[in-house]
């Protein structure tokens, strides 16, 4: 018994990539690093969140920050959207980027946290999630899951950039 595997479509991202052996291929490991994220509590249930990323060359930084509300389920998606923000600064805007949500949850006697993002490029919309372990620190985890959900997409993009 033989089974054909379904064909799956490129995004419209790696379309106007040649995939021949004389081409020059995209770099797999040209990705955002996280280098820091931190919450900032302040006056009046205010919060600032503030991600740090490097990539892909050295000295690459980008910043982004995000205010908003202070809440337990809040702090995770302003660390988000800040995350977003930055690969969008280090995409130089080509890659547009929605938060659809950001979910703590336990599984596996570890604790997790899942990031589901919205890709606007070149036309074409992709849905993306990413996800991390996030057994110390949720914040930390949910800049690591949202930076997993993009980076597949941004990585590309990036590479780009550099030529």
């Amino acid at each position: 018994m033989s089974s054909v595997a379904p064909s799956m479509a490129l995004p419209a991202i790696f379309a106007s990539q040649s995939l021949d052996a004389s081409s020059d291929r995209l770099d797999p490991s040209v990705r955002l690093r996280l280098i820091s994220c931190r919450i900032e509590h302040g006056r009046g249930a205010t919060t600032r969140a503030t991600v740090e990323c490097e990539g892909p060359s050295s000295g690459l930084l980008t910043t982004g920050t995000q205010d908003g509300s202070s809440s337990p389920g809040g702090d995770l998606r302003l660390i988000a959207l800040a995350t977003l923000d930055a690969v969008t600064q280090a995409t130089c805007g080509a890659l547009h980027l929605d938060l659809i949500g950001v979910k703590p949850l336990r599984a596996f006697d570890t604790n997790l946290v899942v990031v589901a993002v919205l890709a606007h490029h070149e036309g074409t919309s992709t849905r993306m999630v990413g996800a991390a372990m996030a057994e110390d620190d949720a914040v930390d985890g949910t800049a690591r899951a949202t930076l997993h959900a993009v980076n597949r997409l941004a990585g590309p993009l990036l590479s780009r950039l550099m030529r």
